[in-house]
């Protein structure tokens, strides 16, 4: 029994060795997508020295995002924004590899702004068309590529505080939008740009 699970647990080890630099090679495309052209990440499969419940191997994330900088584990060294392009291009591969039926993002684009969002919306976008995609976010640049929008908010009631959703009609969408781009002060430009995110005509 020992001899056969230390059998499989050697083929674990193998084709984790030989999936590494492919997950690399996919993940760092991507993060050149996301504006991260100097990123390197690489997957280090180290002996346990034991057999465990997955294997015989420790596996580390080795990461950086800048150039002649040394590669340090990934939870050591990568920002709050480089840590959600990172989690985003790993859970595009898996999703599109492990032939998911749903996968959900909860604010999967923290501490990203500007262009970026908007190439993480178009990765998510892309994703929706082999599974279904469900994606909670406060950027507009990625709330605007949906297909539909669904608003989350709360209501004080005498039986206490609820959590509610709604589907928001096309209008209702394009408040929302503007309130992201804006605050709570809509402005005309903000109900324009929102207008513009969605590719809804002028009014």
């Amino acid at each position: 029994m020992l001899a056969r699970a230390g059998e499989l647990a050697a083929s674990i080890t193998a084709g984790r060795r030989a999936a590494g630099p492919k997950v690399e090679q996919h993940v760092t495309g991507l993060l050149v997508q996301l504006g991260m052209p100097l990123a390197q990440l690489r997957i280090e499969v180290a002996p346990a020295g034991e057999l465990r419940a997955d294997g015989a191997d420790l596996i580390r994330f080795l990461f950086t995002a800048n150039r002649n900088t040394s590669l340090q584990p990934i939870e050591k060294v990568a920002s709050g924004g480089e840590m959600s392009r990172l989690m985003l291009s790993l859970k595009a591969l898996v999703a599109a590899h492990a032939q998911l039926p749903t996968i959900i993002f909860d604010e999967i684009d923290t501490g990203v702004s500007g262009a970026i969002a908007d190439k993480m919306g178009e990765i998510i976008t892309n994703l929706s068309g082999s599974l279904q995609v469900v994606n909670i976010t406060h950027l507009p640049q990625v709330a605007s590529k949906g297909d539909h929008h669904f608003l989350v908010y709360k209501e004080e009631t005498p039986e206490g505080t609820l959590s509610r959703i709604r589907k928001l009609s096309s209008e209702a969408r394009v408040a929302e939008i503007a309130k992201m781009l804006s605050g709570s002060a809509v402005t005309a430009a903000a109900t324009e740009q929102a207008r513009l995110l969605l590719g809804m005509e002028k009014l």
